[in-house]
């Protein structure tokens, strides 16, 4: 993918440019705006700031607070209502999820070039498992937080189940089956089996893949209150991030009002995506939003734990992996404590915000 070159406003403070790079990544990352509007909005903030002589922090309050005002203003409710609680949009993870594991097969065939040579050995076991691995890391990066966004809590739970044999069955080729000579290959294929996956994430569109995952029943508007309903609870617990007991409280009251109204649930509620975003879309949006990163963060934090024991406990200097493990554990630990920063910034402001609402009213 390119981009062109693109003039942006010259700021008066280095501190209102940081806060435009800031706005700027926070509404891309958490709410998948329409392409122009994060230039036009600080189009428009530069006036402001230009108008009151002021620092854009002092008029406008924090870049990622504003971001969430702009979305909730001028991002309409059927493009958000689409969006999970990460604020991707639709099929954005798979098709990253096929980036990340193009670069980890180049990754692995650098290493694999340095520590083993240009042309290397493999049997079927290590075949079939490198091919299970990159299906492992798709899966668990892409197809699981796919199907959870699209709100399809049976179809997530055999792709757990799914990923669970695949770890085990990965395990089993690598550790345990014999391994022979089966061909010899050079160590820069791997490169451009990277490069193939790479480029299938930057060209598939993310519409498309969001279509594979949301299903026929589930793009479609549900048949009958019931499913109306359930629709309605599945949404809120697998796109809002809500727990279980909160979406099923949600369900009950909205039956319990067409019980009462004698209504069907689409001509009191209206879409039922839409009606979703509109229970989600509150204060506590931000710590649900911090809540679901919470186990990914203490998978990374684990991971670190036992690699930097390994690591102390059979070091070997003169090896490749060695380092390429060093690298990855800085790299892991960075972006656990950059994860664990921000979760707790999150959980201040989202305090902070409460208790100003609770003050004002």
């Amino acid at each position: 993918m390119t981009r062109g070159t693109r003039q942006g406003p010259v700021w008066a403070h280095q501190d209102d440019e940081r806060w435009a790079a800031q706005f700027e990544l926070a509404l891309a990352h958490r709410h998948n705006p329409p392409a122009g509007l994060a230039d036009e909005v600080l189009a428009e903030v530069h006036e402001i700031a230009q108008e009151s002589g002021r620092p854009v922090r002092d008029v406008l309050g924090a870049p990622d607070a504003y971001a969430d005002t702009v979305a909730t203003e001028r991002i309409s409710e059927t493009r958000r209502s689409d969006d999970g609680i990460d604020g991707l949009a639709p099929g954005a993870r798979f098709t990253g999820a096929l980036v990340f594991a193009g670069a980890q097969a180049v990754l692995f065939g650098i290493v694999l070039w340095v520590s083993g040579g240009f042309w290397l050995s493999a049997g079927w076991p290590q075949l079939a498992g490198g091919a299970l691995l990159v299906l492992l890391s798709v899966t668990a990066v892409g197809v699981l937080p796919e199907l959870r966004s699209a709100a399809r809590p049976k179809a997530w739970r055999v792709g757990l189940a799914a990923a669970g044999a695949l770890v085990v069955t990965t395990a089993v080729l690598f550790t345990s089956v014999p391994s022979g000579t089966l061909l010899r290959l050079p160590a820069p294929a791997l490169f451009g089996l990277g490069a193939l996956l790479a480029l299938a994430g930057f060209r598939l569109p993310d519409e498309r893949a969001g279509r594979w995952f949301a299903g026929r029943r589930a793009a479609a508007q549900p048949e009958g209150d019931d499913a109306w309903l359930a629709r309605l609870e599945a949404l809120l617990r697998g796109r809002h991030g809500y727990p279980a007991t909160a979406a099923a409280r949600f369900r009950e009251e909205a039956g319990d009002h067409l019980r009462a109204s004698g209504g069907s649930a689409v001509e009191e509620f209206g879409p039922v995506e839409i009606y979703a975003l509109r229970l989600a879309d509150n204060l506590g949006r931000a710590r649900r939003s911090a809540r679901a990163q919470r186990l990914p963060a203490a998978a990374v934090s684990a991971l670190c734990l036992w690699w930097g024991y390994d690591l102390l406990a059979h070091p070997e200097p003169g090896s490749a992996w060695f380092w390429v493990k060093v690298v990855a554990l800085i790299l892991a630990a960075w972006s656990c404590a950059s994860t664990l920063s921000g979760l707790r910034s999150t959980a201040s402001r989202s305090v902070r915000k409460n208790t100003t609402r609770q003050h004002g009213s």
